[in-house]
């Protein structure tokens, strides 16, 4: 089977990078069908200024084509762009470890390579790898440089966790319940909790955020008209039906 051609992000001389398509028309693009949050790796101690510091540096990059981006040393060096150094002292994380990466990928640093960008001096890094489309995959966020601690910080490693969304806190939440102490088997509400292991799950979950207004139309209708959340959205739904 013909091998895709991938793009070489570090040029040499005996090499030029080979595109899926012409230079002019390729600019940064990204991909979060990787990412995870882990312990080092977590949000959870990130002020919301630091998510929109990662999107303008995102928006930053995007306009950049990359064929000249990866050809100049002096933008990589801004950017602080490089492969990772999986022998980094008190490197928290290695390669193998990143196990929700497809194996084509991660079995293969020689065309895949993990690198590294900045946020900014201060603000972290994002790592992610180039695939075979020059699409840049996002794999980790580190905000507190955990990715390749430093010698000038004594190669410190900060901890901070994921951070969880309204979802996985309440499932979370569920969890820690049952493991109460003062749950016991003879407790209904042990037994009704404990039959959320078991159950078969066919079902999706939908979060969208109401303003006042129609959160206050929403409650009217639960209660005035007999509606359950999902009888409303369902007629709903056939209302846009042609």
């Amino acid at each position: 089977m013909q091998k895709i051609p991938v793009l070489d992000f570090e040029p040499k001389s005996s090499k030029e990078p080979v595109l899926l398509s012409s230079p002019e028309a390729i600019r940064w693009t990204f991909s979060l069908r990787y990412w995870e949050q882990i312990d080092y790796f977590g949000l959870d101690k990130s002020e919301s200024k630091w998510f929109v510091s990662l999107l303008n540096k995102l928006k930053d990059l995007s306009q950049k084509e990359v064929e000249k981006f990866i050809s100049d040393a002096a933008e990589k060096e801004a950017w602080r762009y490089h492969n990772i150094n999986w022998n980094q002292k008190n490197i928290p994380i290695k390669r193998e470890d990143l196990t929700w990466i497809d194996d084509c990928y991660r079995n293969n640093p020689e065309d895949f390579p993990i690198l590294q960008f900045q946020v900014s001096k201060s603000l972290g890094r994002v790592v992610g790898f180039w695939d075979e489309r020059n699409v840049f995959n996002v794999v980790l966020l580190d905000p507190l440089h955990n990715i390749q601690p430093s010698k000038s910080h004594s190669y410190r490693v900060d901890d901070c966790s994921p951070l969880s969304c309204d979802y996985s806190s309440m499932i979370y939440k569920l969890d820690l319940i049952k493991k109460s102490p003062k749950c016991t088997e003879e407790c209904m509400t042990f037994k009704d909790l404990s039959k959320i292991d078991s159950m078969s799950i066919s079902t999706n979950v939908l979060m969208h955020y109401l303003n006042d207004e129609d959160i206050q139309e929403l409650e009217r209708a639960l209660q005035d008209g007999g509606y359950s959340v999902t009888d409303i959205l369902l007629l709903g739904i056939e209302s846009l039906k042609p």
